[in-house]
């Protein structure tokens, strides 16, 4: 569990407190390749993005792990920097395909959108002939809302959710190509 962070200069420290805090104690792979914990991910990840300007063209240029002296020998600093590597370019690619499944759904989004906005419009059109009809007008505006609930997923699927993700990958390719020193604390 991350207890400690700084941000000095250009640089984002990130302390744990045990190897065991920053590695996913439920994989197996050698040390060099291991998947990091889901908090460990989580602190590097928003340590590398607490920027002063909050700028991302600023990112922090290297990356700095504190682990306690005794959980650290020469091997396993090399074994960490190159679990940090693997485990952000391994992220990254996975965001970029959540980045294309979401391109797809809110593809099928817009085409159903159309086809839903469509009759939705016609009963727009017919229920505005009768102004003064109360039972119209709730209709006409129930159309309406649902017009604008059906057209916001599509567009919040294409613009939001695809410009986050996009984002998201982009600091995950840059936290695996940043210089990374461990540290004893």
């Amino acid at each position: 569990m991350p207890d400690d962070t700084k941000q000095k200069n250009n640089c984002a420290s990130v302390k744990f407190r045990t190897i065991a805090h920053f590695y996913d104690p439920d994989d197996p792979t050698p040390e060099n390749n291991r998947e990091l914990s889901d908090r460990a991910e989580t602190q590097i990840f928003h340590e590398v993005l607490a920027v002063p300007r909050g700028d991302h063209a600023d990112l922090c240029d290297h990356l700095e792990i504190l682990l306690p002296a005794s959980d650290l020998m020469p091997a396993r600093e090399t074994a960490i920097v190159s679990s940090i590597r693997s485990h952000f370019r391994l992220r990254a690619d996975e965001v970029r395909r959540d980045m294309k499944l979401t391109q797809k759904v809110g593809l099928r989004e817009v085409r159903l959108t159309i086809a839903v906005c469509i009759p939705s419009f016609i009963g727009i059109a017919i229920c505005s002939q009768f102004k003064g009809n109360p039972i119209n007008e709730v209709v006409e505006n129930v159309l309406v809302i649902f017009c604008w609930v059906v057209i916001w997923q599509p567009f919040q699927s294409l613009v939001f959710d695809r410009w986050t993700l996009s984002k998201t990958a982009k600091v995950y390719e840059k936290i695996a190509g940043m210089e990374i020193r461990v540290r004893p604390v």
